[in-house]
């Protein structure tokens, strides 16, 4: 934790688990590899972490991703998820603005409150068929949003998670869609089609 000056951390194959802010602050970190056997990354392991471009997290044995792991990684441009992945914590890509596209796994069901909080650059979110909740505030502010289409699994959209999505002109609701927060999708402005 805030070791500035590490640039790169390549991690060995028998690890299995990354604890609570591990690299937190670590403003150097450009590149990390990590390994098929990792099952948890724990809050805050690599907040702060502005000098990351990429996360891959594709070849771990992952299903869930700890609250806070990602927060203000404002240099995040990608970020690849493990195929077993079936939830992402609280706040874990908060204020990552460099983000501009995700592609979640089949597997995934649920997107926790604030995970992309703040996310700006965001223009492109796909979602997966599996997903059936997501949390409060996960997309406010995410003015880049344009468009929104939800899997016909969808039964609970948290309050705020859209708020101030400015830049969303069109939603399309799944039939089976049971619940809609307060303020799920307040101050909109742009949305003309729902």
């Amino acid at each position: 934790s805030g070791c500035t000056r590490l640039t790169s951390v390549t991690f060995p194959e028998g690890l299995t688990s990354i604890g609570e802010h591990a690299f937190y602050y670590c403003t150097g970190l450009t590149s990390v590899t990590f390994p098929e056997g990792l099952t948890s990354i724990g809050e805050s392991a690599f907040s702060r972490c502005i000098g990351l471009t990429s996360v891959d997290l594709s070849q771990t044995s992952m299903t869930s991703i700890g609250d806070y792991a990602f927060i203000e990684c404002t240099g995040l441009t990608s970020v690849t998820f493990p195929k077993g992945l079936t939830s992402i914590g609280e706040a874990v890509f908060l204020e990552c603005s460099g983000l501009t596209s995700v592609t979640f796994p089949d597997r995934l069901t649920s997107i926790g409150g604030s995970a992309f909080l703040n996310c700006r650059g965001l223009t492109s979110v796909t979602f997966p068929e599996g997903l059936t909740s997501i949390g409060e505030s996960a997309f406010h502010t995410c003015t880049g949003l344009t468009s929104v289409t939800f899997p016909e699994g969808l039964t609970n959209i948290g309050a705020n998670a859209f708020n101030k999505c400015t830049g969303l002109t069109s939603v399309t609701f799944p039939e089976g869609l049971t619940s809609i927060g307060g303020y799920a999708f307040y101050e909109c402005s742009g949305l003309t089609s729902v």
